[in-house]
């Protein structure tokens, strides 16, 4: 059988282009800001400096604050945002739509306590009502996507069907959309109370487990680091974007970025927290200048290339792969689809991977254990993402270096022939000067 690499792509593309994978990654991305700043607090309490770390050490706890209320509360931020992106495709109301998500999610995932006198009385903690904070984070992430989905496809089946109230025109649209959302938020969260309460049904659980499968490439073991980094280049290699094969696997990523996080609040440090496999591995380590470890062959375009167009190229792509924008280069070059690229495009970003593993379990480097802006040049943001240490410089510079030797015999074929081509297209243009002469 042929192998029909237009209909592959197709296929792929259509499964990127899917409503629910876009509102996911949209709504993922929204917790960025707040993470970041809050990945900041647990920088600052990593700063090599001695007397800065004495200085700073009685208010670590209180450092850990921030944290709590980004990463901490992640998966309350991104139903919220993924109900909002979803309800736009169906062009539904999305703050009614996403705060109806959110009520949802809530009554799945919360199970409240109380502080009676007697603990109160213990702990300095105030009598009340008391919302357990576990699964308003990564834990919480798969009920938050189910519960943002379900939401919004139940919100547009009552509108679709007219099964809603509408109110006369005049009204404020923000009141008009409100009521609009009336009955099937009314249907939404009986339907979660009577599941959690009624059926005594842990949803959250319920999705951990039937997903469990997926846990292992959250875990700190090898073949958590070259399936991902296998499937997001073969991806890309359909101009599909790669980021799309991750998508399952982020809430263990985040998990496992804020029990870092959290260790060091409680007086670990960069090099003795328990987890290596978070997204920053990839985003610093491993996909330096973008996906494909991308970066050497931008080098090798702009300075290595005897082909015009390959130099024009490479100055062209090098500045913004520099700040791991790789799409000029994926769509310019292309990489998609190119019998040249291929097998390097996937083997450079693998043997970084192996690389960067063998260097955190040997404790070479230390893990990872801040969220940083994923535009960082490498070094920059693999420095500040390991809590300041100057080796893990060293590693992405030692990352470029193997994956430019990785992508050479490749590159150089492609030059050869680029400049083949080039040659014989002004040895034409000159046969036809000539003739009109």
């Amino acid at each position: 059988m042929a192998f029909n690499t237009e209909k592959i792509s197709t296929d792929m593309a259509k499964i990127a282009g899917n409503r629910y994978l876009t509102a996911i990654r949209d709504g993922m991305a929204v917790i960025i800001p707040v993470a970041v700043v809050g990945s900041f607090f647990t920088i600052a309490t990593q700063l090599p400096i001695d007397s800065w770390k004495a200085f700073i050490k009685p208010y670590v706890a209180a450092l850990g604050l921030p944290i709590t209320f980004s990463i901490g509360l992640m998966a309350l931020y991104s139903c919220y945002a993924i109900a909002s992106s979803l309800a736009q495709t169906y062009k539904l109301d999305r703050n009614s739509s996403a705060t109806v998500a959110v009520m949802v999610f809530l009554l799945l995932v919360i199970k409240p306590g109380a502080i009676t006198a007697a603990i109160s009385k213990k702990t300095g903690i105030a009598v009340g009502t008391v919302f357990p904070t576990q699964n308003l984070g990564a834990y919480g992430l798969f009920t938050a996507m189910l519960a943002a989905i379900v939401s919004v496809e139940v919100i547009h089946f009552f509108k679709a069907r007219n099964l809603v109230i509408r109110m006369p025109k005049g009204v404020p649209a923000s009141v008009s959309n409100s009521f609009m959302a009336l009955v099937p938020a009314a249907v939404l969260i009986v339907a979660a109370w009577a599941v959690k309460e009624g059926l005594h049904f842990d949803v959250n659980a319920g999705l951990l487990t039937l997903l469990s499968p997926l846990a292992h490439f959250g875990k700190d073991n090898f073949l958590s680091v070259i399936t991902p980094i296998f499937f997001n280049s073969l991806f890309w290699l359909f101009g599909v974007h790669g980021a799309v094969s991750s998508t399952p696997v982020y809430p263990y990523w985040y998990k496992n970025l804020y029990a870092n996080m959290d260790a060091v609040t409680h007086g670990a440090t960069a090099a003795t927290v328990p987890h290596f496999m978070t997204e920053q591995f990839f985003q610093f380590f491993v996909y330096i200048g973008g996906s494909g470890a991308i970066l050497a062959l931008c080098i090798l375009l702009a300075f290595a290339s005897k082909s015009s167009m390959g130099r024009t190229l490479g100055k062209v792509v090098i500045i913004p792969s520099i700040f791991n924008i790789n799409e000029p280069i994926i769509f310019g070059l292309p990489i998609v689809l190119n019998p040249y690229f291929a097998a390097p495009f996937i083997l450079a970003p693998i043997a970084d991977g192996i690389i960067t593993w063998l260097a955190m379990i040997s404790h070479l480097v230390n893990k990872t254990i801040a969220l940083v802006p994923w535009t960082l040049p490498a070094p920059i943001g693999a420095y500040m993402a390991t809590g300041f240490d100057w080796r893990a410089i060293i590693l992405t510079l030692v990352n470029i270096a193997v994956a430019m030797v990785i992508y050479y015999p490749f590159f150089k074929a492609w030059d050869r022939r680029q400049l083949a081509t080039e040659q014989a297209a002004a040895a034409a243009d000159a046969q036809t000067g000539a003739a009109e002469a």
